[in-house]
């Protein structure tokens, strides 16, 4: 009788061979699994942690994935936290994130959800300005 399921094979119980030869080779730069190119900006958010943290934090750059967030807070990778956004001409809206990574008062965060309008108004208003911030070229006779 023959099964038509893969078989695993198993060590020998008295043998120093693996059953399976296993091949690990590490990156030499670490991947980037952004969803969208990162827009420089200085964006003032509100970072709340629940039940009860609150603090003031500035994005330094954004994708539609998520964004490089600083604050003074001290948070902890996996950490779930609401992000609202302050400014002039924008409708009170929050977006909520987790974070990623982190070093010294930066953090790397992860929106929550693709399709959600606070990450639309996040995203034009670093997109503002960074067009506001580009250098211009001066041209002219010397």
């Amino acid at each position: 009788m023959r099964s038509d399921k893969a078989r695993i094979p198993f060590t020998n119980t008295y043998s120093h061979q693996p059953a399976v030869a296993y091949s690990a080779v590490m990156p030499e730069l670490p991947m980037d699994p952004r969803c969208g190119t990162r827009v420089p900006c200085d964006l003032r958010v509100l970072v709340m942690v629940r039940p009860a943290v609150f603090g003031p934090g500035v994005l330094l750059n954004v994708s539609t994935g998520g964004a490089l967030l600083e604050t003074p807070l001290v948070l902890n990778p996996l950490t779930q936290i609401e992000l609202e956004i302050e400014g002039p001409g924008v409708c009170r809206s929050s977006v909520m994130a987790s974070i990623t990574r982190r070093e010294l008062h930066q953090y790397g965060v992860m929106f929550r959800g693709t399709h959600n309008a606070a990450i639309d108004t996040i995203l034009r208003l670093a997109q503002k300005c960074a067009r506001s911030s580009a250098p211009t070229v001066a041209t002219g006779a010397g």
